[in-house]
């Protein structure tokens, strides 16, 4: 959640909510807010953004651990228990708790990540003691009832049922699960069908002491607060929680080389192509360059070079697209396309060609120019409301960087030329370098290379 237009987490990550009017509710221009760094009379750390335009207050909050916690075999159980903690607390069972939000016109919202277990809630600033009160007793005296339990355990079974008939979801997860074997990255967060199965109530009473830790917790408030009410608000909230100090650490790791080609499932009627490869990480170098690089190939729109030669000049695909990767545990670029059956050869081939010839000859000027903008741009349209800046800035914590990353982001952007451009495409975009999965529909052709299958 920095500035990679990817996050490491469940295919289907659930952002924090919000109330359809802070869609509207526009935050302004963003360089010109400055985000407040504080510390709460008990230590907790906040960034707040003051935001006095509308009365609306949004709050994001996260506690470093997450679903690189759930044990092997287990994987969902962090994501079974971030959706407990809205299904009652205290006196209020399950409906109650969402009457009482429904009733402020509320929202708030749980949700875990290989590396964090997050939660943000968006309210009227006249409801926001009311909204508060029922988050702080969510956190301090959930319910957990089995019944509630077993109701959502069916609710996830039959999302992930439809997900896993879904190719390119399928793909996505090979692509993982291979290409970080025995490392929490390739584990989906929100697991498997068989492995939501078999998680049971009591490990989901007993997991959830492990994702709340008051010593790896960082507050963000956006809206109409200032910081003196910032910071008793959130002590408020969170103080009595349990310090731990257990939280597992996910170690660094570079994606493993693939080459593999799988058998899709029945019913599967196109061919789905996975590539990747190795990126410098956060905070090296390179990384801003590589940023201009992946865009220029695999934006997505008609003029990356992907597109031109996939999809425009041959037909071969409707859309191709590579997204960078990137947070402090590992950093790639990952693409994908869609082909007929039996085409797909000829667009990887066309692929690595394109990845041949960045890496001999790099960007133009003019690319390079019409990246950087289009990269700033986009950048400004997705925190453009106040509830996604404090999504943005949670993120930005929870991967280790500072509030004012965008500005750094912007200066390392502003400051490429083409020859630092060339000299990482170079180094990195080689096409011997890249990894593939291709999932061909059944009986199309047999999978290759049985041994690198978990």
């Amino acid at each position: 959640m920095t500035s990679k237009p990817v996050t490491l987490c469940r295919l289907s990550h659930v952002l924090l909510a919000a109330l359809v009017i802070v869609g509207l509710w526009s935050a302004g221009p963003v360089q010109a807010r400055s985000v407040q760094e504080l510390t709460t009379p008990s230590g907790l750390g906040v960034w707040l953004v003051e935001e006095r335009g509308v009365p609306l207050v949004a709050m994001g909050f996260a506690f470093r651990g997450g679903s690189a916690q759930d044990p092997e075999g287990k994987e969902g159980l962090g994501n079974i228990v971030a959706q407990m903690f809205d299904e009652g607390a205290g006196t209020l069972d399950a409906q109650a708790f969402k009457r009482e939000l429904a009733n402020a016109g509320a929202n708030l919202t749980f949700t875990v990540s290989p590396r964090a277990f997050s939660g943000g809630l968006v309210a009227l600033k006249k409801h926001l003691p009311k909204v508060t009160g029922l988050l702080k007793i969510a956190l301090h005296s959930p319910r957990f009832e089995k019944a509630d339990f077993e109701r959502v355990l069916e609710e996830e079974i039959a999302s992930l049922a439809f997900e896993e008939r879904d190719p390119e979801k399928i793909a996505l997860r090979k692509f993982y699960q291979n290409a970080f074997p025995s490392h929490p990255y390739g584990r989906p967060s929100d697991g498997t069908t068989e492995s939501i199965k078999s998680i049971t109530y009591e490990q989901v009473v007993a997991h959830r002491e492990k994702l709340i830790d008051i010593g790896a917790l960082h507050v963000v408030l956006v809206g109409d607060i200032g910081p003196n009410e910032a910071v008793q608000l959130v002590d408020d909230i969170f103080i009595g929680l349990p310090r731990r100090n257990r939280q597992v650490a996910v170690e660094a790791v570079a994606p493993a080389p693939l080459d593999l080609t799988l058998r899709g499932s029945p019913g599967q009627a196109i061919e789905v192509g996975i590539f990747a490869l190795p990126m410098p990480r956060l905070g090296s170098p390179d990384f801003f360059a590589a940023m201009a690089l992946n865009s220029i190939l695999g934006s997505g729109n008609l003029d990356a070079l992907l597109t031109r030669e996939v999809r425009v000049k041959r037909g071969l695909t409707y859309a191709i697209s590579s997204h960078l990767v990137s947070d402090p545990t590992a950093s790639f670029s990952l693409g994908m396309l869609t082909t007929r059956p039996g085409k797909m050869e000829e667009a990887l081939t066309v692929i690595r060609e394109v990845y041949a010839d960045t890496a001999e000859n790099g960007p133009s000027e003019k690319q390079l120019a019409n990246t950087k903008t289009s990269l700033s741009g986009s950048y400004l349209l997705r925190i453009d409301t106040s509830s996604k800046l404090t999504n943005q800035l949670l993120g930005l914590w929870i991967d280790g960087l500072p509030p004012d990353y965008a500005s750094r982001r912007k200066q390392g952007l502003e400051a490429l030329d083409r020859k630092t451009v060339a000299r990482v495409a170079r180094r990195y975009f080689a096409p011997e370098k890249l990894s593939t999965i291709i999932l061909t529909p059944p009986g199309q052709v047999s999978p290759a290379k049985p041994a690198n299958l978990r």
